[in-house]
């Protein structure tokens, strides 16, 4: 008996929220088993397409029935990095890591995103490097001779003051 093979749009068409609300148990369960499965297919082809946000849609929901789903996580990183936004990417590729420590291609997408963020960082130093001047010098203050002149004079009037106010005591 073949199987008939369904494009995922048609297949997710198909378990819509309707169906899907009417099952239970283990029918449930063999529903998402081929549901979440077109969600990330569909995901993937997003993401090769270029359209990131309706990619991080597919994954999204994906998620919201199994959250500790590898490849979803992956794939929703992917299309976040793409987009830009690396703190949440990362986010996503350390919760998938959590899951699946040993996956090669996780781990370097995380150090890709390290690499991009120090390189971001170095551009921004030298960006903003002379932004407000060159620093400033500091001189060495030239000794003002008067002014020690009148520190010691008025210590000494008030030595003498105190050595009077004591002998008169």
């Amino acid at each position: 008996m073949r199987r008939l093979q369904l494009p995922p749009p048609l297949a997710i068409a198909y378990m819509g929220d309707d169906f899907m609300f009417q099952l239970f148990g283990k029918y449930r369960d063999m529903a998402l088993a081929v549901k979440n499965p077109c969600h990330l297919n569909m995901a993937a082809c997003l993401i090769k397409l270029n359209r990131f946000n309706e990619a991080i849609v597919q994954c999204s929901i994906v998620l919201s029935e199994d959250e500790s789903n590898v490849k979803a996580l992956f794939r929703r990183g992917n299309a976040k990095s793409e987009l830009g936004q690396t703190e949440s990417a990362r986010e996503d590729f350390e919760k998938a890591k959590k899951y699946s420590p040993e996956d090669k291609e996780i781990l370097r997408e995380l150090r890709l995103l390290a690499e991009q963020d120090k390189a971001l960082y170095e551009k921004q130093k030298e960006l903003y490097k002379g932004l407000f001047g060159p620093r400033p010098e500091v001189k060495p203050k030239k000794a003002n001779y008067l002014a020690i002149f009148w520190q010691w004079l008025v210590s000494l009037i008030r030595y003498l003051v105190r050595m009077f106010k004591h002998k008169i005591e």
